[in-house]
């Protein structure tokens, strides 16, 4: 399984308001991870919640840096942990953007989309956008 920016940064932040449902959802993976269980993290995910907790016209009270950066930290320290490298999404991602017409903000979407394919992973996210880019089995849909 593999966490989208929005469940990473709910489950960063306790003033979100889908902080209960991903912080529940992060405790329980990680407990898995200690099981055998792997978590993967794709770095366009990592930096998507640098840039959207850190950024003041995203949040009152942005994240400070140092605290962002120590939540990826303690995260990919645990054990089942991984940061996946990149490559392998990028033949499938023009595909992507082309059959479902992804311009602007829709290319991150894609991005991750084509990472989660090329690794046979499952997303975790509360974004209802991913519906169309992956099939079923390969997302993971939170209620918030």
């Amino acid at each position: 399984m593999t966490p989208d920016v929005n469940v990473l940064v709910a489950a960063s932040r306790s003033d979100h308001p889908h902080h209960p449902v991903a912080n529940r959802w992060l405790e329980e993976s990680l407990a898995a991870c200690a099981l055998g269980q792997r978590l993967a993290v794709l770095p366009m995910v990592a930096t998507g919640f640098l840039r959207l907790v850190t950024h003041p016209r995203v949040f009152v009270e942005p994240t400070p840096l140092q605290a962002a950066h120590d939540f990826l930290a303690a995260l990919l320290a645990v054990a089942g942990v991984e940061l996946l490298p990149l490559a392998g999404e990028w033949p499938l991602l023009e595909p992507l953007c082309r059959e479902h017409q992804l311009v602007g903000n829709a290319i991150s979407d894609g991005w991750i989309a084509a990472a989660v394919l090329a690794r046979r992973q499952v997303l975790v996210t509360f974004d209802r956008d991913f519906l169309p880019l992956l099939p079923p089995r390969q997302l993971l849909l939170l209620e918030g």
